[in-house]
């Protein structure tokens, strides 16, 4: 097993969309049209050393899910109107980051997420069974850019090694 990241607190600005908003392939991509479009990412851009283009995925513990795009920016960054904070708590987690060149927005959620679980699987992170029914069940996909263009993914999951197994039922 690799060894867990500390992660300090941090924060998340964005938009929050649920699954009535993805279309019938399970994609956000009209979303994350419209997020650009309405010149959020550029007014984020202005906020951060480091660009970039991010999403998170809240899991529920019933099967449902929030799905934020927007962008992880430093603590003393303020929302834009239009757009809402995110705090990330501090806790444990697996990172990995890998050479991209673009954002896989155009895929359904649970094919890029596979995917990033793939990632930190083979880095050698465990991956809880139920990441719903963990204190922090947030995943993200942060795509760096530099000069306009995607460089890299980092694939971000919470995990605490006392939650792995999960609970069959609900108190």
């Amino acid at each position: 097993m690799t060894a867990l990241i500390e992660q300090p607190r941090a924060k998340f600005i964005g938009k929050v969309y649920t699954v009535t908003d993805s279309d019938q392939m399970g994609t956000f991509f009209a979303c994350w049209e419209e997020f650009t479009q309405a010149g959020w990412f550029a007014q984020l851009d202005a906020l951060t050393p480091q660009p970039n283009r991010s999403y998170m995925v809240i899991f529920s513990p019933y099967g449902q899910f929030q799905y934020w795009i927007g962008s992880i920016v430093p603590q003393s960054a303020a929302a834009p109107a239009g757009l809402e904070s995110f705090q990330m708590p501090a806790g444990t987690v697996g990172q990995v980051t890998v050479p991209a060149n673009g954002i896989l927005n155009q895929l359904p959620v649970q094919t890029s997420f596979s995917k990033g679980l793939e990632q930190l699987e083979k880095a050698g992170f465990p991956i809880p069974q139920h990441i719903g029914q963990t204190d922090h069940p947030y995943y993200f996909e942060r795509y760096n850019v530099a000069d306009g263009q995607v460089q890299e993914v980092e694939y971000k999951l919470y995990i605490n090694l006392d939650q792995l197994e999960g609970y069959d039922e609900f108190d």
